[in-house]
């Protein structure tokens, strides 16, 4: 059986500021950094045959620290693996963002597909191509692979959840809130299409540095009778790396 290890990239800048950050980017703070370097030697231990990064710039910075383990580890970006483009309210006030697309209503759209996106960001449709894609190149690659491989997967929180959701089910939005360079870690059997994942370990926090954002659990917009079907994950079309 082979494993994904899912990290959340560090800690960043809008993160700290309670700014809404998708396609819009930060560096890591000093304490980012040291989340980093927590989670670097968290996973210290673990054979990395690959790693697979979104293109955006704070995954690639969290990606510098946490690969200083394994230099021996092939990088591969995945353009399915950046986060979701919020639009307008890219880079604003939280508050703001939220009180357009609270939660509730929002992340249900988005996982059925049926969200038309905020103005000028991306629809639910197209952005769950993009993840669909990138977890498809991954499970591809391990098929060619060695049975027993282990691979990391650093991208963003939305990101994850997105795939976690609609892989392991809805009641990740019941479980603890995603931190900064917390690992989430999945166990796959690569010959079967969808893998047969099974979730080992969520968002372990190994910096035990928390949540910048207001958790709430929201599993139960999620259960049966209410109208929404979560889009099943296609496998069928691995993206290109982007190198």
């Amino acid at each position: 059986m082979a494993k994904i290890h899912f990290v959340r990239h560090g800690r960043t800048v809008l993160n700290e500021q309670h700014r809404t950050q998708g396609r819009c980017d930060s560096p890591l703070t000093p304490e980012g950094r040291l989340g980093a370097q927590a989670c670097r030697d968290y996973l210290a231990d673990v054979p990395v045959a690959r790693a697979y990064l979104s293109p955006q710039g704070r995954v690639l910075e969290t990606a510098e620290i946490l690969l200083q383990a394994h230099p021996g580890a092939k990088r591969i970006i995945v353009e399915g693996l950046r986060e979701y483009d919020y639009g307008i309210y890219d880079g604003g006030p939280d508050p703001q963002m939220h009180a357009a697309m609270p939660l509730e209503t929002h992340v249900p759209a988005v996982l059925s597909g049926t969200h038309p996106g905020a103005p000028d960001g991306i629809s639910a449709r197209d952005y769950l191509a993009n993840v669909d894609g990138a977890l498809a190149r991954i499970m591809a690659d391990l098929r060619a692979g060695e049975p027993d491989q282990e691979v990391l997967a650093i991208s963003h929180g939305m990101t994850i959840m997105t795939l976690m959701a609609r892989w392991v089910g809805p009641e990740v939005f019941g479980m603890s809130p995603m931190a900064n360079c917390s690992v989430t870690t999945v166990e796959v059997d690569p010959t079967i299409v969808d893998g047969a994942v099974r979730l080992l370990q969520w968002a372990v926090d190994p910096g035990n540095q928390g949540v910048t954002f207001p958790f709430r659990d929201i599993t139960g917009v999620f259960e049966d009778g209410n109208g929404m079907n979560m889009v099943p994950i296609d496998f069928s079309h691995p993206a290109p790396a982007l190198c």
